[in-house]
């Protein structure tokens, strides 16, 4: 109602103002200041107009920024969605956007130049500028309340201004660090939980293991290939989570622990994880990692991508790594030469981009297989 007397009220003012101007009962001179008047509070709420645009846009920015860091499941979601965030709330400002961790072992040109502000940063949580000719560059540190998780920095530059960075742009940023902050602190504890549960379940599996010679340590070096093969062929968090505890428990239905034989095990092994559909996954990886490509294998025959990836993937660990540590001493192969052996089988016995993982990640393999102590013949 309000509103409406407003616009009454302006429409009559203007009627006068025009029947006054046009009658000539005023000189010029007060017609010229009255234009100008209009004009100056024409362009006002012009302005006031654009700005409230502009704040409104900024904020929408800003939720849109808040939303995709919720949506982080691990730590190389936050760092990506971070970044995004970023680019959404200082849009046409910043001539590039990092985020980095103080101790990561990135590329020089990573974080090049900005070992000065992680100093600075090191001791003071606020937001720290270096101006280098006409730019501005920038890092603010995201404060994480467990001691043990990575020191992140939101870095970017932008076009130096003498005035400053503008307060809503350090507000925007703070309110993404504070956000990334509590995230970081819900990744963290995740983390430790996964890690005591896999701890637990390693012993679990060791202590079975043990009880026959040179079974010890299986499940854990076909949990480390799975997880490389798996990584290299672009598995998902989810994913990469199944694979691992399906390949750390991929013969929990073993009812002797000796090599060959027992053909029913995969069977037993996945009938013992519970009812449900998130256990679907396990299930199959379990029950089908005996199959073979061209439909040779057991527990059913299943051929290509009729098994399920995860059990086409725990496939090739599995015999990588009886090939290279289970077969008797004499007989075991060089991981060279044992990946070339299950090349040979290529689309016969096992998926041909599971083969090409394998081959691309062997040197990794290597690696982490070397922290483990092998097994000896006759432990």
């Amino acid at each position: 109602m309000q509103e409406r007397h407003l616009v009454i009220s302006g429409f009559i003012i203007t009627a006068l103002l025009a029947a006054v101007i046009l009658n000539g009962w005023v000189p010029f001179w007060v017609v010229a200041l009255v234009i100008l008047a209009a004009g100056v509070g024409f362009t006002y709420m012009l302005a006031l107009g654009q700005r409230q645009q502009d704040y409104l846009a900024n904020q929408q920015a800003l939720v849109r920024a808040l939303q995709d860091l919720h949506k982080a499941d691990s730590y190389p979601d936050l760092v990506k969605n971070l970044e995004l965030a970023l680019h959404r709330v200082l849009a046409g400002k910043a001539t590039a956007v990092k985020v980095l961790e103080a101790n990561s072992p990135a590329p020089s040109e990573d974080i090049a130049g900005w070992e000065d502000l992680f100093k600075l940063a090191e001791t003071n949580s606020e937001l720290q500028v270096i101006t280098r000719e006409d730019e501005d560059w920038c890092a603010l540190p995201v404060k994480c309340s467990s001691p043990e998780s990575s020191q992140i920095f939101l870095c970017w530059k932008q076009k130096h201004d003498p005035a400053g960075l503008p307060v809503q742009d350090k507000k925007n940023v703070s309110t993404i660090a504070a956000i990334a902050a509590q995230i970081l602190t819900r990744l963290n504890k995740q983390h430790n939980q996964e890690q005591f549960l896999n701890q637990l379940l390693l012993t679990a599996v060791k202590a079975r293991e043990d009880q026959v010679p040179g079974f010890s340590g299986h499940g854990e070096r076909v949990a480390l290939i799975a997880d490389i093969l798996g990584q290299q062929l672009g598995l998902d968090e989810r994913e990469r989570r199944d694979l691992h505890y399906a390949a750390l428990l991929h013969d929990i239905g073993r009812v002797s622990l000796s090599q060959g034989g027992d053909e029913d095990h995969p069977d037993r092994g996945a009938a013992a994880f519970p009812a449900g559909d998130e256990w679907d996954s396990f299930r199959e990886a379990v029950r089908y990692h005996h199959e073979r490509y061209d439909g040779s294998g057991f527990p059913e025959g299943r051929k290509m991508t009729d098994i399920p990836l995860l059990a086409r993937i725990l496939a090739v660990a599995d015999i990588f790594d009886g090939l290279t540590a289970l077969a008797p001493e004499e007989n075991r192969l060089p991981s060279r030469l044992a990946c070339q052996a299950i090349q040979k089988a290529t689309g016969s016995g096992f998926d041909p981009l599971v083969v090409v993982a394998l081959q691309e990640s062997l040197d990794l393999i290597e690696k982490q297989l070397a922290v483990l102590t092998p097994p000896k013949a006759g432990d």
